[in-house]
């Protein structure tokens, strides 16, 4: 079955233990020069939350199907009007950059779909087609946005755009057919899969307030401990690791790091980078709360917890092949943060609901 749309939300948690584990395993050959003394986390309140799924919830998730069926056809009654905004035009065009005599990597098609204001281009690009009619062609200069994708970023541009045809956008009802075409058989009516759909979103919200209450009560034990001195050699590791993972992140979308962050976060790097120091005294802190739970509590982590749980992670994480899952982030960090869940869920059963 294809990947459904809302299954391409991140899950970075993981990753981001990873890289703190890994400056763990960096520094923590010597003696720990963190110093602290643990606060209460037996007896903490929180407050019980009710799971419910409403129709409206379940209705706008199955109509999203329909959208993977959109079909285009030429309005035949609009071959000599102006195009206007929230038409859909179909276009042929192509993009040059400044000085340079060929269309750049991604800058040409045909028989493209576009909605006129949807914003899918540059700024200008589908402003400039507004008034122009199908069948005329049309040479718009502009310029890409300072913060883009670092071949591109700040450049002049010339658009050749051929406008083909004005069209109608044709959203089909969901049918049985469309379902079983959708999840290859898996389900055969639409009826299945308003089914399927309740229970997905319903775990959805289980796993997004288990995730809640997993921060709110860690928070509350992190917040009640005293911190004297924490090890500086570590947490600037942890901070590197952060930033070293980010970079690598901008460089494999062929940006700099600087763009990276303003594009993807609309932050400046000063603010950024602040914040991912924030994020590595807060998840070092954590660790050291937990891992004294897991000391206190005599908290062990058997073979075969190890391979019950590790299906839970792979579906979590989205991997299916556990050799895979195992080298991506190796046995013991997985086993390690296996083992913070385990301290988590310690804090969760003596936890009081209100």
């Amino acid at each position: 079955m294809r990947a459904h749309p809302e299954e391409t939300m991140k899950k970075t948690l993981l990753i981001i233990l990873s890289l703190c584990l890994a400056a763990a395993c960096l520094t923590g050959c010597g003696k720990e020069k963190s110093k602290f003394s643990i606060g209460n986390y037996k007896g903490l309140k929180y407050q019980a939350q009710t799971i419910e799924v409403t129709d409206e919830e379940v209705d706008k998730l199955v109509k999203s199907l329909e959208e993977q069926y959109i079909t285009y056809k030429i309005d035949e009654t609009r071959m000599e009007t102006p195009v206007k905004s929230g038409d859909v035009v179909n276009i042929d065009y192509e993009g040059i950059l400044a000085g340079e005599t060929k269309p750049f990597d991604g800058g040409s098609a045909k028989g493209t779909h576009l909605e006129i204001g949807s914003g899918r281009f540059i700024a200008g690009f589908e402003d400039g087609l507004i008034g122009k009619k199908p069948g005329e062609t049309v040479v718009l200069n502009l310029k890409f946005p300072d913060q883009y994708y670092e071949n591109y970023a700040g450049k002049d541009v010339k658009f050749t755009v051929t406008i083909n045809a004005i069209e109608k956008k044709i959203i089909p009802t969901i049918s049985d057919e469309m379902v079983a075409d959708y999840t290859d058989g898996l389900f055969k009516t639409v009826a299945e899969y308003r089914d399927y759909a309740k229970q997905y979103i319903e775990n959805q919200k289980k796993e997004s307030y288990r995730v809640s209450l997993k921060e709110e009560l860690l928070g509350q034990v992190v917040a009640s401990t005293t911190f004297d001195k924490l090890d500086e050699k570590k947490l600037d590791d942890y901070y590197s690791n952060l930033v070293n993972y980010y970079t690598a992140l901008a460089s494999n979308r062929g940006v700099s790091i600087e763009t990276y962050i303003s594009a993807y976060y609309g932050k400046s790097s000063n603010e950024f980078y602040a914040e991912l120091k924030s994020i590595a005294e807060k998840t070092m802190k954590e660790e050291l709360v937990l891992n004294e739970i897991i000391s206190k509590e005599k908290i062990e982590l058997t073979d075969a917890s190890y391979s019950e749980k590790i299906t839970e992670y792979m579906d979590r994480y989205g991997y299916t092949d556990q050799a895979k899952f195992e080298q991506d982030y190796t046995v013991e960090k997985i086993r390690q943060s296996m083992l913070f869940d385990l301290a988590i869920q310690k804090i969760i059963d003596y936890a009081v609901a209100e």
